[in-house]
């Protein structure tokens, strides 16, 4: 309560309003005060709750300011105005007292004008209404770039990912009915379907990351199930019941094994910045043996889910050659019964957050889990208290300049994933306090009973259209290449070199 009461008497200071009655029914719902602004994003409206009907908002850069209603709708035009300062102030008066006032900072870095999300829908089996949406950051347009409405079959579309936020290199998948995986590796490519499903890998690639040349791109291949809790705080648990790993070479269509040791569950790989690093997470459940039949490798699972703990590993890759090293140990989360799950570089290459919670990979159903920064260049390692919540936080992307991270949590009702945006500082590693992603009408948050998954930035609007991506996705997928095997010439046992 100590470090709360001071953060709130910080804004109080810089507003010169000290001596000011400062009621603590106040609320702003989304909660921006006290935020650091991007310079190019739209209008952070919200709604003022515990004040009376009579009270007056006012907005001011100490240049020019403006007065609203409890119902604070900034017009776009004095909006670009407001964030010409280096910070504009909000406050709140009633009965010709000020209530309440706070100090919003604009920093000098924009933000990626393009956020892409899946939106689900709250079930765990139907997908009969979900897609891919994009989202106008600077402003409040929502476009869809694929959603199976615009099918005949029913499918699950997951998994989208973009090649350094480059919009037209992007893939997504799709499952259940015609599945296959949709690549696109530039604006004038007309794309592939493909199968990974193919010579040594027992399921398709799921979990993707572009390399930073876009040559390769890394999947982990996942088998995985979800089971219920009788009763727990969280609902559910997915299992991820066996995952390897795979190299798909771009160029040659051909997908190489990186490793298929069957006690070895390798999931969520991601890239350092120059390619020469592929970090993801790692299991060794303990169990001698993993059954072929996926049923027994259910039962298994779920018998022994509390030891799946996911430990932070790397390999060295060598990109012309095609070969990775022996992992190495990066963080043993397993040791202190944690896991972890997310592993994300900063584009500069000294930072990476991922995700912690009690057990598995999936941890947007884990309400103990939070994100931690690792500090590459120092070795340092904390919990990110100044943007986690009470309850989960999971899925998380950099932008290209490393300034802003968005995140997904749900603090707000439990039940929702919504997209956080928060301001990075490189040179310290810390974050400003962040800020939901903003609505035309801020109650739209409430009243869209749909999940935000996988929340990326993108430098640029994509410039295909739902259409494009509808005749493609109508295919049957190609099976992708793969290798004659050959002995590894680098790596350990159950770690196999792209040859």
């Amino acid at each position: 309560m100590r470090k709360v009461f001071a953060l709130l008497l910080l804004p109080l200071t810089l507003c010169g309003i000290a001596q000011a009655e400062v009621r603590p029914s106040i609320r702003l719902r989304p909660d921006v005060a006290g935020v650091t602004v991007p310079p190019n994003i739209c209008p952070l409206n919200f709604d003022v709750e515990g004040a009376s009907e009579t009270a007056r908002v006012t907005l001011s850069n100490g240049k020019l300011e403006r007065d609203f209603g409890k119902n604070v709708r900034v017009p776009e035009r004095f909006w670009r105005e407001l964030l010409q300062a280096p910070a504009y102030t909000i406050t709140i008066h009633d009965e010709d007292k000020t209530i309440f006032c706070a100090t919003n900072h604009i920093a000098q870095e924009s933000i990626d004008p393009v956020l892409a999300y899946r939106l689900i829908p709250p079930s765990y089996e139907n997908y009969k209404r979900m897609g891919l949406w994009w989202r106008d950051l600077t402003s409040f347009r929502e476009y869809p770039l694929y959603t199976n409405l615009q099918s005949d079959t029913q499918q699950c579309v997951n998994c989208h990912s973009f090649n350094q936020g480059d919009s037209d290199s992007l893939l997504f998948h799709l499952r259940a009915e015609n599945p296959g995986t949709l690549i696109f590796t530039g604006k004038d490519d007309p794309g592939r379907k493909r199968n990974f499903k193919v010579g040594p890998f027992f399921a398709s690639g799921v979990y993707p990351a572009w390399h930073p040349s876009g040559r390769y791109i890394a999947f982990s291949v996942n088998d995985t199930m979800q089971t219920f809790y009788y009763a727990n705080l969280d609902k559910v648990e997915v299992l991820d019941t066996r995952s390897d790993m795979m190299l798909y070479d771009v160029e040659s269509d051909t997908a190489y094994p990186v490793e298929t040791e069957p006690t070895l569950f390798d999931c969520f790989p991601s890239w350092s910045p120059d390619g020469k690093t592929l970090y993801s997470v790692a299991a060794e459940p303990g169990f001698p043996s993993i059954p072929e039949d996926k049923e027994a490798r259910a039962r298994q699972a779920v018998v022994g889910y509390t030891n799946f703990c996911y430990n932070l590993i790397a390999r060295d890759f060598d990109p012309e050659r095609r070969t990775f090293s022996q992992p190495r140990m990066i963080i043993n989360a397993a040791k202190d019964r944690r896991s972890i799950t997310l592993p994300r570089v900063s584009p500069d290459g000294r930072w990476l957050v991922f995700s912690l919670g009690p057990q598995g990979v999936f941890h947007v159903w884990h309400k103990r889990s939070d994100l931690w920064l690792l500090d590459l260049e120092k070795r340092t390692l904390r919990p990110l208290s100044e943007i986690n919540s009470p309850d989960a936080e999971s899925y998380h992307s950099f932008s290209s300049n490393g300034a802003w991270m968005v995140f997904a949590s749900r603090r707000d009702d439990g039940a929702y994933t919504r997209p956080y945006i928060a301001h990075f500082n490189t040179q310290t590693g810390t974050f400003s306090k962040p800020f939901l992603l903003p609505q035309k009408e801020p109650s739209e948050n409430d009243r869209r009973m749909l999940s935000y998954n996988v929340p990326e930035f993108a430098k640029a609007p994509p410039s295909r259209t739902p259409r494009d991506l509808r005749h493609l996705a109508e295919q049957p997928a190609q099976d992708a290449k793969t290798p004659t095997p050959q002995p590894t010439s680098s790596g350990s046992e159950g770690v196999n070199a792209a040859q």
